[in-house]
């Protein structure tokens, strides 16, 4: 299984940062060449100078408590290694945000392929889970008690068809987010003369991304709605963690993370084995929430542009990358390696010996008493039967409007889950049959 979660570190790392600068830097020196606006022999220059090896990179927190500005310190590196007559051509007419939100765009491109790599892996593995589990019977909860029989191929598919709505909204937004970023100090393009869109074409080409219809310098939607869809993408796997957390439990015992021999669940107990994969992960989605709702302050922008937005708007984006990073690779782990107790899921299935099948026989009697009738009967008898440990199946035989209208091999036919899981395996089988075809 390959991990994501070193690409995205390094992605985010500060040389990721520094490539993708000089990457943005020497794209516009090319469209400017191109264009005619530089000479060609200029941008070659620039553009073989527009790599971190080139720097000397180790002067680069000194220009930079120097100058007090991030860009300008790299601008002075990156002018040296150019040369004295190709270096006055860096930059021209473009203004730091141009850079910093076109590179910001550029990891989000690759993270964008990242993610939705690791969500098809998942997805594919939780489908396998539907297929083969399809028919596993378990006992579905409402509000964390037992509620009514269903299938875990059903609880599956539910987690996969979430999982696609992941994967289409990466793909639903991926046009819009992925939009280059020059347009001058205040949107206009006047530094760029009449060339600005003619720029913006030739630096889009190159870079692969898309020319946007205006600037976005004070817009943040685009970077607010990426990592919104991380959020989203965390609460899915968030919630599947959640539910083989609970389903660990000792008292369940019907789902268990993968354990590998040699693995330590607690320094002092060694009889234990902790679902702490799934705490990681829950842990993970909700430092993705964080950001997302830091993010989303930072769309406050005023005016054309100012500086409150960029003080921590990179810091979060990067770190809910790479939490989200961490989370994915968790994920896949989890859902390939995740092991299914189909016996203890069937014993807690019968755990309440019939009372789950309250409904069932509800239904049937209401057809002979009424709906409301039956509810109220069923209900005093079936909570009585629970509250005072009593069998289910012998107090409705005890009672003799039930025993009017139902007879006794129909009552215990209506108390077998088996005969009561719906339409679960055919949704498990017809949910994989769907999301493997598209």
């Amino acid at each position: 299984m390959t991990l994501i979660l070193p690409q995205v570190r390094e992605l985010f790392s500060r040389d990721g940062r520094f490539k993708r600068w000089l990457r943005v830097e020497a794209a516009l020196a090319n469209a400017q060449a191109k264009l005619g606006i530089i000479p060609e022999h200029i941008a070659r220059d620039i553009d073989e100078a527009a790599h971190v090896e080139k720097l000397d990179l180790g002067r680069y927190d000194e220009l930079y408590e120097r100058t007090g500005h991030p860009m300008m310190a790299m601008l002075r590196l990156l002018e040296v290694a150019a040369g004295p007559e190709s270096g006055q051509y860096i930059h021209l007419g473009a203004t730091t945000q141009d850079i910093m939100d076109t590179a910001m765009v550029l990891a989000l491109k690759e993270m964008f392929d990242l993610t939705r790599s690791k969500l098809v892996s998942i997805q594919n593995s939780v489908l396998n889970l539907c297929e083969k589990h399809a028919d596993t019977p378990m006992i579905g909860r409402t509000h964390n008690v037992q509620a009514l029989p269903i299938t875990f191929g059903y609880k599956a598919a539910v987690w996969a068809d979430e999982l696609e709505r992941c994967i289409q909204r990466l793909d639903q937004s991926r046009e819009r987010i992925l939009a280059l970023q020059l347009s001058g100090a205040v949107g206009s393009m006047v530094s760029f003369g009449n060339d600005g869109p003619a720029i913006q074409e030739k630096m889009a080409e190159e870079l692969g991304i898309n020319v946007p219809a205006i600037s976005w310098h004070a817009s943040r939607d685009r970077l607010a709605e990426f990592v919104g869809n991380l959020a989203l993408i965390g609460g899915c796997l968030g919630r599947i963690a959640q539910e083989v957390y609970l389903l660990m439990g000792t008292e369940f015992g019907e789902l268990s993370e993968p354990w590998a021999e040699g693995k330590v669940g607690s320094s002092t107990m060694p009889h234990k084995i902790n679902p702490t994969s799934t705490q990681h992960m829950m842990s993970l989605a909700r430092d993705i929430r964080y950001h997302n709702a830091a993010v989303l302050e930072m769309m406050c922008v005023d005016h054309e542009r100012n500086i409150m937005h960029f003080v921590g708007e990179r810091e979060h984006i990067e770190e809910c990358c790479v939490a989200a990073g961490e989370l994915l690779d968790r994920a896949d782990e989890l859902m390939a390696g995740l092991q299914v107790n189909e016996a203890n899921m069937l014993a807690n299935l019968n755990r309440l010996g019939g009372l789950t099948q309250s409904e069932n026989v509800m239904l049937e009697l209401g057809h002979k008493i009424g709906k409301q009738h039956a509810h109220e009967l069923v209900n005093k008898i079936a909570v009585g039967a629970f509250l005072n440990g009593k069998n289910f199946e012998e107090e409705l035989k005890k009672n003799k409007t039930v025993m009017d209208a139902l007879d006794p091999e129909h009552i215990h036919d209506l108390l077998d889950p088996m005969q009561y899981i719906g339409a679960c395996p055919e949704l498990a089988r017809q949910i994989a049959r769907k999301l493997r075809k598209e």
